[in-house]
């Protein structure tokens, strides 16, 4: 009767770890030592909703339990550190997302948090293009390579548009696509 009460506790306690999510973090240097970093939920935040922790050793770390699990999730610092450490979306999802708070932040770790991730590197990448598109284009005053730019904006948005879409329809059933929607809603 005792080795099966032990091994029904150990099987609560597996199967219970196993839906939880762990955020681990980790800064660039000492400088950010006891500052707080906050967990605010993107939808319905309130001083209720939010939740912190402290950095010790350029590390922090929040635990969530399965209540808080497939939502979204702003990390961030208090506001003017916010400009030497980029804000990050994470989604509390089981497993262990691993978040680097830095200029450029980063989280992998889990299937989301991945996908969250690799947007956020095709933005860049499709922002940065852009803009150095539209910045020629308005300098330019040769009417024929002012077309020839706006033909190149318009080709890298339809194909970055047909790439947020694709994402939206892998994800349709979890927080990732709905926050890809979200983006594409007023389009």
């Amino acid at each position: 009767m005792e080795k099966l009460f032990f091994l029904f506790l150990i099987i609560c306690f597996v199967g219970c770890a196993g839906n939880e999510s762990l955020i681990e973090g980790w800064l660039p240097d000492a400088t950010y030592e006891n500052e707080w970093v906050y967990l605010v939920p993107v939808k319905d935040a309130s001083s209720k909703t939010v939740d912190s922790t402290l950095i010790r050793e350029s590390r922090f770390q929040f635990k969530l339990k399965p209540k808080k699990q497939n939502r979204i999730y702003i990390l961030r610092l208090r506001p003017a550190l916010r400009f030497e450490l980029q804000d990050i979306l994470v989604i509390s999802e089981p497993g262990t997302v691993t978040v680097n708070l830095n200029k450029n932040s980063s989280a992998s770790g889990t299937p989301l948090n991945q996908t969250l991730q690799q947007w956020k590197e095709k933005k860049r990448e499709y922002d940065s293009t852009y803009y150095s598109l539209r910045r020629q284009f308005n300098n330019e005053t040769g009417e024929l390579e002012k077309v020839r730019f706006q033909s190149e904006i318009e080709k890298i948005t339809k194909k970055y548009q047909f790439y947020m879409d694709s994402l939206a329809e892998q994800n349709k059933d979890n927080p990732a696509g709905q926050f890809f929607r979200s983006l594409t809603k007023d389009e």
